[in-house]
């Protein structure tokens, strides 16, 4: 019998070796060497000519996917290796054959009393990445997570970055859905289930980026009771302002708006509050009219919205 393994989450015991997993070393990293780029001051450069990575593509044109894929393979690299963070195979205790998608966790994950759910939005986004082209162009800061989440751990949250982007995956050369991820929806329901529900936290947040507030939203009308009781903030950036129609009834929709506040890009000062064409989101300028920016422009003002919404929550 393979020795039992107790994942970050935990009050969550697996029993299979494969369900608690670490990439190789490095890895990451010796990938990007082998293509000709490494990471300097947090900006991916040229080896060859230290030139940025934008500007060296000027002459080699848009970032491959496999330049994408390293790029995400890094960052979840260092989130293992410079963070303790911890990576979950999912569905819990799968079998060798079946498909799995992951999750990464702060090693604090399981004891905090509040949590920060990371969720990028539909697309190439992964754990701990918003979007890896962003960090190709922008840098590390600008198109990955960490800014928010060396931050969260800074304020005492325990951190959970979501994948739901990782429900189709390759086996023997065929694309395969992973059973309860095939989309963002079922990927945030499994992982509240049996992940968040799993640890101590009684007060919980999510930052989202575009489309993923919907896989909130989506959990807020199957799951009502839990998520009144722990969520007491959703920031979302790039927002939609009809990302409340599938709330479900007006109490639903009333605690969302009491809940979330979105940014989108707009020139205009940032939290600047922009009309809504329902009234039901409250959604601000991110003061930068540069989608690549916003979630970096943001990232203050989302952690204020935080501490008002946890201290109004605790007075509840």
């Amino acid at each position: 019998m393979a020795p039992e393994h107790r994942t970050a989450v935990g009050l969550v015991t697996v029993t299979e070796t494969r369900n608690f997993t670490s990439a190789p070393p490095c890895s990451a990293s010796h990938t990007l060497q082998e293509m000709g780029y490494d990471f300097k001051d947090g900006k991916l450069v040229s080896i060859s000519n230290g030139l940025d990575a934008t500007d060296h593509r000027a002459c080699t044109g848009s970032p491959s996917e496999s330049l994408l894929k390293s790029v995400s393979d890094y960052v979840e690299t260092y989130l293992e290796e410079q963070m303790n963070f911890r990576k979950i195979l999912l569905p819990l205790n799968a079998k060798p054959s079946q498909p799995t998608s992951y999750i990464y966790v702060s090693d604090n994950a399981s004891t905090s009393k509040k949590l920060l759910l990371l969720i990028p939005a539909s697309g190439q986004g992964g754990p701990g990445v918003w979007a890896p082209s962003v960090v190709v162009d922008k840098g590390l800061d600008a198109g990955s997570q960490i800014p928010y989440i060396k931050r969260a751990l800074s304020d005492g949250y325990g951190v959970v970055c979501l994948h739901p982007n990782g429900g189709n995956v390759m086996t023997d050369g065929k694309r395969t859905s992973v059973k309860y991820h095939e989309d963002s929806k079922q990927h945030l329901r499994y992982v509240w289930d049996h992940v968040i529900m799993k640890t101590k936290a009684s007060r919980i947040a999510v930052g989202a980026n575009g489309d993923g507030g919907g896989a909130v939203v989506d959990l807020m009308s199957t799951r009502p009771k839990q998520v009144r009781r722990k969520l007491f903030a959703v920031a979302l950036s790039d927002a939609a302002d009809n990302c409340f129609t599938s709330a479900g009834n007006a109490a639903n929709k009333r605690f969302l708006n009491i809940v979330c506040q979105g940014w989108v890009c707009c020139a205009e000062p940032i939290n600047t509050q922009i009309t809504c064409t329902d009234g039901s989101l409250k959604i601000c300028s991110a003061g930068t009219s540069r989608p690549e920016e916003i979630a970096l422009a943001i990232i203050e003002s989302v952690f204020q919205f935080f501490v008002e919404r946890y201290n109004k929550a605790s007075k509840r």
